[in-house]
């Protein structure tokens, strides 16, 4: 039983360093250029496509796939959710831009109160 966990343990690291070698790999090609390509138009092309690689090798692993499980998990918790109307929102919207000017002058009388009483103590 430990050898089965052992082995997939070792897969699992085989692949995400499989997976992190293919992106520094991308990057070296990009940046330094060992293979001289024309254009930047190569360079991102060949970025890219190790990029890819490197996601497929990815989500072969034990972590990919917890990863995608966790992704179609948020899908589903996302339908879930009752999102406000437009009418809702443009309400709330209008009571927190109220509530916003009442505490703006509230705070505006509260500093010309101290500025006041600043001026008659050091006067």
């Amino acid at each position: 039983m430990s050898k089965a966990i052992e082995s997939q343990a070792k897969d699992s690291s085989l692949g995400m360093y499989l997976s992190i070698l293919v992106v520094i790999g991308s990057l070296v090609v990009f940046y330094l250029d060992p293979l001289e390509l024309a254009t930047t138009l190569y360079k991102v092309l060949v970025l890219l496509v190790g990029l890819v690689i490197a996601g497929l090798i990815f989500f072969k692993t034990p972590q990919g796939k917890r990863l995608a499980a966790f992704t179609k998990e948020t899908k589903i918790e996302l339908r879930k959710v009752v999102w406000p109307t437009r009418d809702e929102t443009v309400k709330t919207t209008g009571m927190i831009m109220v509530a916003v000017v009442i505490v703006a002058i509230f705070l505006w009388i509260v500093d010309a109160f101290f500025s006041w009483m600043v001026q008659l103590l050091t006067n």
